[in-house]
């Protein structure tokens, strides 16, 4: 039944005295959005392959791989040799951070306060980009590297 031929019948219905409710949500289609094409473009944009390397480390408990997913899609990235993936797997990669802290030494008897931690961020996985074939690539990957960690 089409939406006017809907919207008649509970017309007539309500016209009757019969209540109706109607807990069908209203579905706006997207190609109707005015920035459709820049949604289209961000999603071609997103699922772009480029290569990079994740770094090898020296804790013997890391992982030999990392393991990131973006809505139930995963990828398994090893380290130190070239991988193509996904940009938003990338991306994910980018913003995987970890913060350890360490305390400063403080003589005997001084009150130990917040002031004498000190936080050391860094990636989970660093990596490096070594082929990324669109030009806006770098600058998409500096923006997000950049971003404050919380």
């Amino acid at each position: 039944m089409s939406n006017k031929n809907n919207s008649e019948a509970l017309k007539a219905l309500r016209e009757k005295g019969v209540v109706v409710t109607d807990d069908q949500p209203e579905v706006d289609p997207i190609s109707l959005d005015k920035d459709f094409k820049e949604v289209v473009d961000d999603e071609a944009f997103m699922n772009e392959r480029i290569t990079i390397v994740v770094f090898p480390t020296t804790d013997k408990n890391a992982p030999p791989y990392a393991t990131v997913s973006v809505n139930g899609e995963r990828a398994i990235v090893p380290r130190a040799r070239p991988v193509e993936v996904r940009r938003k797997h990338v991306e994910v990669l980018a913003r995987m951070r970890e913060t350890i802290y360490s305390q400063d030494e403080v003589a005997p008897g001084v009150e130990i306060t917040m002031d004498s931690l000190r936080g050391h961020t860094a990636l989970v996985y660093p990596f490096q980009v070594t082929k990324d074939a669109n030009p806006r690539g770098p600058a998409w990957l500096e923006r997000i590297l950049m971003e404050p960690s919380y």
